[in-house]
């Protein structure tokens, strides 16, 4: 008996459809990663500076950005109380420019305190005024106090004119407080000398 041959018939554009199809999905994928790199290295990078912002903030808000050279008072003509005190004081090294105007000083003895504030000034209650020793980048002003690790400047305040009154006779007690605007508060504790021999008294160190 005579047979018919079975022919096969190949449709070779089926394999290149799907060919292509697998292209054009491959293609998508590189494109999705590619994109979802992009954004994470935009957010890696937008929160490093985060990162480097807060730590710098975080350095200036624990680190102490003033140094107290020294402290000297000025009695009464009875040199039995002090009437007036400086406090000499310089940024610290690496601290940058300190803008004194922001400055807040915190003075008490064993009875009562104050809070003190910049003025450019005449000395008055409830002010501090400044002047300068050493100045050589030029940054003091009255209007703007401005200071550097190279400068070198005196608080002035009134102590037993205060309101509330702070009297500061012999073995009394002071604690002083310097409060910049950034960095850490400052922090003095000293006793008044046995006696007052003189209208000036070193008070610290």
């Amino acid at each position: 008996m005579f047979r018919v041959p079975k022919v096969h018939l190949s449709f070779p554009f089926k394999k290149g459809a799907v060919g292509i199809g697998t292209l054009i999905i491959f293609i998508a994928m590189v494109l999705v990663a590619a994109i979802a790199a992009a954004v994470l290295i935009s957010t890696s990078g937008i929160l490093q500076q985060r990162a480097m912002a807060t730590g710098k903030e975080s350095i200036a808000q624990v680190s102490s950005n003033l140094v107290v050279v020294s402290i000297t008072g000025y009695t009464n003509s009875n040199l039995t109380d002090l009437d007036n005190m400086s406090v000499a004081i310089t940024a610290a090294s690496g601290a940058g420019r300190i803008d004194v105007r922001y400055l807040i000083l915190r003075i008490s003895n064993s009875e009562n305190e104050t809070y003190l504030g910049y003025s450019s000034g005449n000395l008055s209650n409830g002010t501090f005024t400044a002047n300068t020793l050493r100045d050589p980048s030029n940054l003091f002003t009255a209007s703007t106090p401005v200071i550097d690790s190279s400068s070198l400047i005196r608080l002035w305040f009134l102590t037993s004119s205060q309101t509330p009154q702070l009297t500061l006779p012999p073995r009394m007690r002071m604690h002083l407080e310097l409060i910049p605007e950034h960095g850490a508060t400052i922090t003095i504790d000293t006793i008044m000398p046995a006696s007052f021999s003189s209208s000036v008294v070193n008070v610290y160190p």
